[in-house]
Order: C-alpha cells, then structure tokens, then sequence
C-alpha cells in the first residue's frame, strides 16, 4: 500500500470521526436542559474511565483522556461557555492545570493573586476557580488554606500536574544568552542545573514563570524557566528541556465553584477541623474515621487565622460526603471539635 492510498483512508476516517462529532454535540445540546450546571465532573470521569477500559491502543490512556478532555470542552461550550479563573497571568501553572481539568473552551480569568480567584468566584464573575492546594516536593500552600477555612465555596475536582521546567529563548542559540528570568521557587527547583550550565549569565527574578517568559519574548539575548505552556504562547522555543534537579514535582490543585458534586462512585472528601487544647481531643477526632472504616489520605495542619497557638488541621478521606459512614464520622468528630467543615467532594484523580 503507497502513501497515497494511506493517505486516502486517513481522510475517510477523519470524516467519519467529523460526522460522529457532530452526532455527540447535538446529543450534548438534548442534555443541556435536564443538567443543574453544564460541568459534571462525576460524569465526565466516568466517560473517561469507560474510554481508558475499553482502548485498545495505540494511543495509551493519558492520549486518549487529553483527546477526550478537549472533545467534553467543545461540547460543553455549545451549551455555556464556563469562566475560570486562576492564579495569573496566562502561561502559569495554575493556568496549565486549569486547562488540563476544563479543555480550551472557557472564558479564562487570569488572577492577582489566590484570594482574587476566590473572590471572583465567590462574587459569581467567574464559574470555577483553580487553586494550587500542595506541593510534592515543598507541601501545602497556605494561601489557600487560610481561604478554604472561611470561604462557602466548595472543592469539586482536583487536579495533579507535573511541575517540569524548561529554559526558553526566541532562538536555540544557548550562548547568545546573557540573562535568564526565572521566578523565585522555580530557581530553587533549578539551582544546580544554572550552577552547573549557566555560569556567567545573569539570573534574574521576577513575580512569575509567566512574566519570566514574557521577558524573554521581548529581548533576544534573554532566556526564562518556564513551564512548556508558556513556550507555547508567548512564542519561544525550549532550548533545554526539564532542567529541574528533581524530576518527581507534582503539584494538586483545587477545583473550587458555588455548588457540590454528587457522588461518582469513587470520590475524596475534604474537611477541616480544629479541636480543643485538651488531651487526647486530636486522637479521638481521628478515631472517628477508624471507626467507621474510612480511609485518611492525606492530613496537615496550619495555625489557626484567630491565632492563640490553635491549629486547623485539613485531611483528606476517601468516600463522599453523602455518603452514611462519611456522614456517620463527621457526626462523631462533632463532639471532639471547636470547628469541623467538609470543603467538599469530588472524583479522585490520579496521582
């Protein structure tokens, strides 16, 4: 078989692929009217999950989520475009991950700063917004923390994206550059590679990987540490790929919005809660989940915005918040607390 006749039926599998695409979106436009909010994220794993099962390659399963995260996003878009707003500007991780969670098709609202992003949703100028939660490698940020404590917002999704730097310039010219931009923890995150590769150029910082890249576009003799996305918009190339020391960072995000998440069959709850000074009231809170079968994955704690040496401690669990052994914890934990709050449930999502 020639590249000609290959090429022929590549074309007639695009038109039956254009043809079963326009099928779906009528079908997502019959939903519409029957759907509290046109993000469901329980379904939307679901439909992802299913589509993992049943592929038979040669596409592996992360291509074939991103393929169908943007399919979901254009149908979702025939109904009502979502605003989500994020921690700014444009080309940020935040920015990636929200992406990544919602496709390309939203209105996107870049932010200040993670208060901002509450407040917009909270105020109903934004749908969603997403908020770093913790880092694998430097733990939990805690801007976001003081916020879930007072915020009536509710977390319905997570998402977990590798944090990969890249040094980026107009041209791949590597000993054209004479200054590199770079945000403060990203040149923590990539010290001893400059140490070692970029001796003599000088380092400069600046409020954001974004701004880093958006330099870096304006002056040919500057590079940036940014992530690929903002390669992708502001223009540059990646000279050198993944120059951070350690290739194991991973950041989770929140998915904040104004209303819960039913259940999808495989969800997390999170909650905080803060106990009294007296002995034992930590180990019995905790007990609580021992006792009803409930699975921790993940707990920390933060001094308590009232201060006086009191503390929040935030958990993970597995299971919903519906659900009667979570209810029947939270019951529990009632009498060991001074403050308990469920932040919200959502479908789990991969490590």
């Amino acid at each position: 078989m020639g590249k000609s006749d290959i090429r022929r039926q590549i074309d007639a599998v695009d038109e039956k692929i254009l043809k079963l695409l326009s099928e779906r979106a009528e079908l997502a436009l019959k939903t519409a009217r029957f759907k509290r909010t046109n993000y469901d994220p329980a379904r939307e794993k679901k439909i992802i999950a299913r589509l993992a099962e049943l592929n038979e390659g040669p596409l592996d399963e992360a291509r074939i989520e991103a393929v169908w995260r943007e399919i979901l996003s254009a149908c979702r878009g025939l109904q009502k475009l979502p605003t989500v707003a994020f921690l700014g500007p444009r080309a940020t991780f935040s920015h990636a991950a929200a992406l990544k969670k919602f496709g390309s098709n939203v209105i996107e609202r870049p932010c200040e700063d993670i208060s901002m992003v509450f407040d917009d949703v909270e105020k109903g100028l934004a749908d969603y917004g997403v908020v770093p939660f913790e880092n694998s490698n430097e733990g939990a940020v805690n801007n976001t923390l003081d916020r879930l404590a007072t915020t009536p917002l509710a977390a319905v999704g997570e998402i977990y994206s590798e944090i990969s730097l890249n040094l980026m310039a107009k041209h791949d010219n590597f000993k054209e550059i004479k200054k590199i931009y770079t945000h403060p923890k990203a040149l923590e995150q990539c010290a001893e590679w400059l140490k070692r590769n970029a001796r003599g150029k000088e380092i400069e910082q600046v409020s954001s990987t974004a701004v880093a890249a958006q330099r870096a576009a304006r002056f040919k003799s500057a590079a940036a540490v940014a992530g690929e996305l903002a390669a992708d918009i502001y223009g540059l190339k990646i000279i050198r790929p993944r120059i951070e020391d350690h290739r194991d960072n991973k950041t989770r995000f929140l998915v904040m919005g104004r209303e819960k998440n039913l259940p999808s069959g495989d969800d997390k709850t999170s909650a905080l809660f803060s106990v009294r000074h007296e002995p034992g009231t930590l180990y019995r809170a905790l007990k609580s989940f021992e006792k009803h079968n409930l699975n921790l994955t993940m707990m920390l704690s933060r001094p308590s915005p009232t201060g006086r040496w009191e503390y929040m401690f935030f958990v993970d669990l597995e299971g919903h918040e519906s659900d009667e052994n979570v209810k029947a914890a939270l019951k529990d934990m009632r009498r060991e607390t001074i403050v308990l709050k469920a932040i919200g449930s959502y479908p789990k999502e991969k490590a």
